[in-house]
């Protein structure tokens, strides 16, 4: 008998001293459904010198149910880097990056596979919460988004991340300039700029981040000031966002109210940010070809929204009833001819009358 593949792979990232965290991981990816199949892959990104047998055995032992291979990243070991090799050895339909800090209840991936076949999204995430609280931890409440129905639409910031794993590679995989911070951030808003939005699912499950794991390559790894900052200088510059005017303020906010303090932490003056500024001064000059090639390049998207740019409602919709056509050859893909199709007149209702909107719109 002829064994179907899977629907999904779930890729996750981990790095030596988080195994406890993982094992808790993937304990309840277990508890998971998941009717068309699952494989999950870890990518232990980190340049291991031996004892591979005996790590691949030990995160094996921790899957009871689903699948599981391991795979060793020992070249481009950046976040960026072992993201990029994640999406390179993934083959099914859908993938899903999962934090290896986190663990996830309620019926996420059915969830998610409703959400991708009702509505057009290039990637979608799920709300998370602070340890064993109650506590919102993500998505954060000062991050501009739009509520509508079941979703959030907004950047997704991580945690977990879903969507069509040619549509990762069709906008250009992961940014390599985005090393140990905010992959994830430019990701997002290039997806959005190429016409496919991104939203939380508000109202079917949760994740826990267990905040205390060990060894965070962002939080914890030395020189995290000039990570972040790094990527904030790429992204002003890729973006044209060095302007602080009203498309470029929600970005320009988030840098001030959030971004530096969460780099610099205590340590955030005036010296110390000029300091680490001339530090990256070299760094630009050598990665300036391809920040400029880059810059070109996003000069051709569909939409020109800017980092963290607040959406109005008739933006959004102009970004999803452009997505409503496009995404067709990335769902075909994943679900079939009759999986994803307007389950009710209202749908179809609906979806028509976005479509004479726009329609009318266009003639004033």
């Amino acid at each position: 008998m002829k064994k179907s593949n899977p629907l999904w792979n779930i890729s996750i990232l981990t790095i030596p001293g988080r195994e406890e965290y993982l094992k808790d991981l993937i304990k309840s990816l277990n508890e998971q459904e998941f009717k068309k199949g699952a494989k999950i892959i870890v990518v232990y990104n980190f340049d291991q010198k031996s004892d591979h047998y005996r790590i691949e055995n030990e995160i094996r032992s921790y899957s009871k149910k689903i699948p599981l291979s391991v795979y060793f990243n020992n070249a481009d070991t950046s976040i960026s880097g072992g993201r990029n090799f994640q999406l390179n050895i993934s083959k099914s339909p859908l993938i899903c990056f999962i934090d290896d800090d986190i663990t996830l209840h309620g019926d996420i991936f059915p969830s998610i596979e409703q959400t991708l076949q009702k509505y057009p999204l290039g990637l979608v995430g799920i709300p998370s919460l602070v340890e064993g609280t109650d506590e919102v931890f993500k998505p954060r409440q000062n991050t501009p988004a739009i509520d509508k129905g079941e979703l959030k639409y907004m950047p997704i910031q991580g945690m977990l991340i879903a969507g069509y794993r040619q549509l990762f590679c069709d906008i250009g995989n992961f940014n390599p300039r985005r090393l140990f911070w905010g992959e994830w951030t430019e990701l997002n808003l290039r997806m959005l700029r190429n016409g496919y939005p991104t939203a939380y699912v508000m109202d079917k499950g949760y994740l826990r981040h267990w905040h205390k794991a060990p060894s965070s390559p962002t939080r914890s790894l030395t020189g995290r000031e000039k990570n972040v900052l790094w990527g904030l200088i790429c992204t002003a510059i890729e973006y044209d966002a060095v302007d602080i005017n009203e498309a470029t303020d929600s970005f320009w906010r988030l840098v001030e109210e959030r971004y530096l303090s969460y780099s610099f932490g205590d340590e955030l003056n005036m010296k110390n940010l000029l300091k680490t500024t001339l530090e990256l001064m070299p760094r630009v000059a050598r990665y300036w070809n391809d920040i400029s090639y880059f810059r070109q390049e996003v000069e051709k998207h569909k939409f020109k929204f800017m980092p963290f740019q607040k959406l109005s409602e008739a933006e959004l919709d102009e970004v999803i009833i452009h997505a409503e056509t496009e995404i067709e050859k990335y769902r075909k893909d994943a679900f079939s001819s009759y999986d994803h199709r307007f389950s009710s007149i209202f749908d179809l209702a609906k979806n028509f009358y976005r479509s004479v909107k726009d329609g009318l719109n266009k003639l004033k």
